[in-house]
Formats: C-alpha cells, structure tokens, sequence
C-alpha cells in the first residue's frame, strides 16, 4: 500500500525553492503540527459539523421544535469560527451555545457530550493524511532526523492523542506533545515548543517546525527561536517563516541528510 501510495510523490523536481534561508546544517529534529499539516483536517472538520447539524435536526424535532437544518449548520460554522479563533476548542460549549442561540438552553443536559463524540468520530473518519504525508515522514526518519509533533488540544482530554495513535505514521513521532494537556497553554505561547526541544534534548536552534499557521505555528516557534517553515495550505497573513512551501514533500528536496 505504501509503495503504492508513494509513487507520485517521491522527491519530486522542485524549481527556485529557497532552501538558503534554512540553515540545514543545524538541523537536527523537524518538528509537525498536525491539523492541515499532515492531515486534511478542514474536511474532516466540514464532515463533522454536517453530521451534527443532521442529529440535532432531527433531536430538536423530536422535542417539539422545528428548525431548518441549515439554520442549524449556519449559526454551528458561525459558533465554530468564533470559537476556533480564541482557542476555545472544547465541542461541549460550542453546543451548549447553540442551544443558547437557537433558544433551547433548557434542552442542555449529558446528551451534549454525546454530541461531541459523534462529531470526532465524523472528523477523524474524514480527515485523511495527504497523499505525500507518511513518505516524506518516513524519508526524513531514514535521514536520521528526529521527527516529532506539537498540537494543540482539542478540548476533550485525551481526544487529539487518541487521533494521533491513529496515524498511520504514528511510530515515527519520539515525541507528542499536545499544547493545553501537557502545557497550561496551547499555541502559539512558548510553552509546548520549549516543551518539545526538552523531551528531545536539544536547543531549539537545532529544531525546525512545520506547520500551516502562521499565527499560532510561525508565531510560537519563532519565539523561541525555531526555524519555521509554514506549508502553504490556506490564504493568510502575519509571521513570516523562514520559508514557505506548497507540498510537504518539498521538505526533501531541503533535508538530504545529516551527514549530507
């Protein structure tokens, strides 16, 4: 499957990439985020709302309330927006808003965490890796970097690392750390990049981090004085990486080896 899987994406020809803005001679340990990154979290995330949007539909219509599903989805992306851009990632408050919103807080009860369950069982069913993912990671493992993941919380304990046990290419992480589980605080605050460069044992001048946000991946690494490269996966503005690509396996046309 993997060699199946690979022979589109092995190292491909990349022209005027700038690799010069990386000091690739310090580098020892590349660093991922995880959502949008590695894995195509935005359908994942479209799947999932869809899929609550159907269920409380339908709950409220057993109850006695009658809404339009799209109302429903609308005002759950509205929510989610809202909510994503703070940080405030726990899935129980957003419902609990809509019901606010929508009129219904007397509805609130356990069933809402239930509702939080069906959502990441829709999420990681439809958040697959991209296509070039588990090559390049395994690639670089073979170059003999140290390979490791910095991701935030996604507000149920224990949810995101339950998703990252998944991966397919979870055996070549050393190290996970999920920022607002193993730190008080999520990215891009300094705490889960100096975090990791401890578990690691080494400086973070000798780490690069991979991520696609440029606020809370670019922002943070930079602070403690990561190389940041920041794939280009969304329209965005703010910090400046070190270095920008368009694939993930563009990394390896940068990081040839240790000793390369």
């Amino acid at each position: 499957m993997l060699r199946q899987a690979t022979e589109s994406v092995r190292e491909p020809i990349v022209r005027n990439l700038p690799t010069l803005a990386i000091r690739k001679e310090d580098v020892r340990a590349i660093i991922f985020d995880l959502d949008r990154t590695l894995i195509k979290s935005h359908r994942g995330f479209d799947k999932a709302l869809s899929e609550v949007a159907n269920f409380l539909t339908q709950y409220f219509k057993r109850q006695g309330h009658i809404i339009s599903r799209a109302k429903i989805y609308a005002t759950l992306r509205s929510i989610a927006k809202l909510f994503e851009s703070h940080g405030l990632y726990n899935r129980d408050e957003w419902w609990i808003i809509l019901l606010r919103k929508l009129g219904l807080s007397h509805l609130s009860g356990k069933w809402v965490h239930e509702v939080t369950l069906l959502y990441w069982r829709a999420y990681i069913a439809a958040s697959p890796p991209y296509p070039d993912a588990e090559y390049t990671l395994r690639t670089l493992r073979k170059r003999v970097y140290r390979l490791a993941l910095v991701t935030d919380t996604d507000g149920t304990p224990g949810m995101k690392r339950k998703r990252v046990r998944e991966l397919p290419f979870y055996d070549l992480f050393e190290t996970v750390v999920v920022a607002g589980e193993d730190t008080p605080k999520i990215k891009p605050s300094k705490m889960p990049f100096t975090l990791v460069a401890r578990r690691l044992r080494l400086s973070p001048k000798n780490c690069v981090y991979v991520g696609d946000n440029p606020k809370a991946d670019v922002k943070g690494a930079k602070a403690v004085r990561m190389q940041t490269i920041l794939v280009k996966r969304r329209r965005s503005k703010a910090e400046r990486p070190t270095l920008v690509i368009k694939s993930l396996s563009q990394l390896l046309r940068i990081f040839k080896g240790i000793d390369g």
